[in-house]
């Protein structure tokens, strides 16, 4: 995307100008990943100087963070887009087949610098670590309403979240790894005939209900035998 300016006229350093930047920084992320992304490519691709660039983004920290930024606000989106039914576990099952993948491997240049490869350079960016939390509490809602409604057992909600982010971002991580370069590695070719969104939901509901089914298994592992009291 390039953003425009009229010859002669000073640059007006606003929301617009900020967003511009941010884009040209994406498209340079999606093409050639992270090492793409340097201040004098992102002002080539804007059209203006390195000045622009450091008006809105002190660093490249904070560029970076923004970037990161985007991309965990829209994991937050497409999570909180599930519509919620009378079955919390489908829910659950939506929000990682459905909203997460979704943001996967359509946007596989934000997975990788927010889930895959993540940096503390990122994390620690004020805006990264809101989004990033909101993030976080998408997910965590839907586990809340799960146990609430008795169809999984009373743990810390951060332990399925956890769980359940592992799981998912591992199934992301090998879809996408059949990409060739720079998004993926073209790894996990046998895999190419599969139907991923058929094996993501058959994989999580499994996952998912194994937690719904830890109730029973988790106080038979926690009883001890007659032995073990004598």
């Amino acid at each position: 995307m390039r953003y425009c300016r009229n010859m002669g006229r000073p640059v007006k350093h606003d929301e617009r100008s900020r967003d511009a930047v941010l884009d040209a920084a994406e498209a340079l992320l999606a093409a050639g990943g992270p090492e793409a992304v340097t201040v004098r490519a992102v002002a080539a691709e804007v059209g203006e100087s390195t000045r622009v660039v450091y008006s809105q983004f002190a660093s490249m920290a904070a560029l970076m963070g923004s970037l990161g930024a985007r991309g965990f606000q829209m994991v937050a989106d497409l999570v909180n887009q599930v519509p919620t039914t009378d079955n919390p576990l489908d829910d659950l099952i939506e929000a990682g087949a459905g909203a997460f993948r979704r943001f996967a491997i359509e946007y596989p240049h934000l997975f990788r610098i927010t889930f895959h490869q993540i940096s503390s350079e990122i994390t620690q960016q004020p805006d990264a670590r809101e989004a990033l939390l909101a993030a976080y509490a998408s997910l965590a809602a839907r586990f809340e309403r799960a146990i609430v409604q008795g169809v999984l057992p009373p743990r810390p909600v951060i332990e399925y979240v956890f769980a359940f982010h592992s799981f998912t971002s591992g199934l992301a991580a090998n879809e996408l790894s059949m990409r060739p370069p720079p998004l993926g590695a073209s790894f996990w070719t046998l895999a190419n005939d599969v139907d991923m969104n058929t094996l993501w939901r058959s994989s999580i509901g499994s996952f998912v209900r194994g937690l719904a089914d830890s109730r029973s298994t988790g106080a038979s592992a926690r009883r001890p035998s007659p032995r073990a009291r004598n």
